[in-house]
């Protein structure tokens, strides 16, 4: 009975797939946000883009880590000719990205108006990313083309 049970669990993974080995497919973000750096793009949480591909920052009006991730985000920025929303956490509550992203500052890589992946404020784990351009750089390769 047990050699059933696990050939069934064996089986179901097998014809299901496996997260863990799920690809990851770079896309683009709309070409507006491409040889467009004007700094952060400001909105609220009703002027937010709906369909979009595109880099939302979120934050707070304060900042405790050694270098503010905002000049982090802006060499970026300015780096790869591409701007980024922002808007304040205040009002970020107030969307629906705010059932998965529950802490900021964060950056949050959005395509067609799905979430891809974020920076969590709370795991020690991204906290490089918010403070070397390089790590920032190397986790957003993963998922979109810098250039259009």
């Amino acid at each position: 009975m047990l050699k059933r049970i696990i050939l069934l669990l064996i089986l179901t993974l097998a014809i299901t797939g496996c997260e863990f080995n799920k690809e990851i497919k770079k896309f683009s973000l709309n070409d507006n946000y491409y040889n467009n750096y004007t700094g952060f793009i400001t909105a609220k949480s009703d002027t937010l883009p709906k369909k979009e591909s595109y880099i939302l920052y979120t934050y707070n009006n304060y900042c405790n880590l050694a270098i503010s991730c905002d000049l982090i985000f802006t060499s970026f920025m300015e780096k790869y000719n591409i701007s980024f929303v922002s808007i304040p956490f205040e009002e970020f509550k107030k969307t629906n990205y705010y059932k998965t992203v529950k802490y900021a500052p964060s950056i949050i890589v959005i395509k067609k108006g799905k979430i891809v992946t974020y920076l969590d404020a709370d795991n020690d784990e991204d906290l490089d990313k918010y403070q070397d351009v390089t790590a920032f750089e190397t986790l957003l390769e993963k998922y979109i083309y810098f250039e259009k």
